[in-house]
């Protein structure tokens, strides 16, 4: 089991899940990028049940490349993105990895939409990648 605890920027909006982290993963694809303003989304994935939720989220959806609905949860007030949902993939949420004040349990097992990666993103070789979403 981890326990993860974070906040948005202005701190209107925080966090603590208690749980497995089945997933953490790096996303280079466009959408985690215009999302976050960063070169790719560093995500740590749980059960939505395991994660404690203060404050309420403004969110946006969007299609994926596959069809499905992605839910990106920000704050309203500062505009921290926090969480993102695939309607694929019920039940889990992904928390911003750079949210978390336990940094040291984010260690990333794959790299996603690496052919969607910005050309000056240098790739971890011992990583996994994968040029779309595997399976």
């Amino acid at each position: 089991m981890t326990k993860l605890t974070g906040k948005c920027l202005c701190g209107d909006i925080s966090f603590e899940a208690n749980g497995d982290v089945p997933v953490m993963a790096n996303c280079h694809c466009t959408d985690c990028r215009q999302s976050t303003g960063s070169a790719y989304a560093a995500l740590m994935f749980m059960k939505q049940d395991d994660v404690k939720v203060t404050g309420t989220p403004k969110t946006f959806e969007h299609k994926s490349d596959a069809g499905s609905t992605m839910t990106k949860h920000f704050c309203g007030a500062c505009g921290t993105p926090l969480f993102t949902q695939n309607s694929a993939r019920a039940g889990m949420l992904g928390l911003r990895a750079g949210l978390i004040r336990e940094e040291e349990e984010f260690s990333p097992k794959v790299n996603v939409y690496t052919s969607s990666k910005m050309t000056a993103t240098v790739l971890d070789e011992g990583l996994a990648a994968f040029d779309k979403m595997p399976g």
